[in-house]
């Protein structure tokens, strides 16, 4: 059983992460409004892909990039 703490403390994650979430999609929306979105992921330089982009308007890595990024925080998590 967690306690009314972790449960705090859970929900707070949730929300911060909700939060980058949303100002990622955000910024994404703001700069395909000037013009400047180029579709290119942050680590590699390769094209999301308008279906990815499409789907996830504030993603910033291709599909290949993204599974290597979680699979560090997963391990960074532990």
């Amino acid at each position: 059983m967690w306690t009314e703490q972790q449960y705090e403390l859970a929900a707070k994650l949730a929300e911060n992460e909700r939060e980058a979430a949303l100002a990622a999609v955000r910024g994404r929306i703001n700069q395909a409004s000037a013009g400047s979105v180029d579709g290119n992921c942050q680590d590699c330089g390769d094209d999301i892909g308008q279906a990815r982009l499409a789907a996830l308007p504030g993603a910033s890595r291709c599909v290949s990039c993204q599974t290597v990024h979680e699979k560090k925080q997963s391990l960074f998590a532990r």
